[in-house]
């Protein structure tokens, strides 16, 4: 078991390299049980999200205006894990429906 949680760092875009600000990013699944935990993005598209064993994790990343995504990522051993995370444009056929 691993003493300290490994960082993952991403960045979240559209389609055409534009960072996505306030998406969720969450994990969906993990190695362990794990709690709600997630971060949003900041105005680059930037997050941190502390995973807290080595292992295998499925992320959902979701933004309004955006199809969401998910990913598997493997983080190993390293202490660190960087992703780039590109989501398409829903061209607004759900998100017209919210008031």
């Amino acid at each position: 078991m691993a003493d300290k949680p490994i960082l993952i760092f991403g960045n979240v875009k559209d389609n055409k390299g534009t960072p996505v600000s306030e998406a969720r990013v969450s994990f969906v699944s993990g190695p362990i049980p794990l709690t709600d935990i997630a971060a949003l993005t900041d105005n680059k598209g930037g997050f941190v999200l502390s995973a807290p064993v080595p292992g295998e994790y499925m992320i959902e990343v979701v933004a309004e205006g955006f199809i969401s995504k998910s990913i598997k990522i493997s983080t190993g051993d390293n202490r660190e894990k960087r992703i780039e995370i590109s989501l398409s444009g829903s061209e607004g056929e759900a998100q017209n429906y919210s008031q």
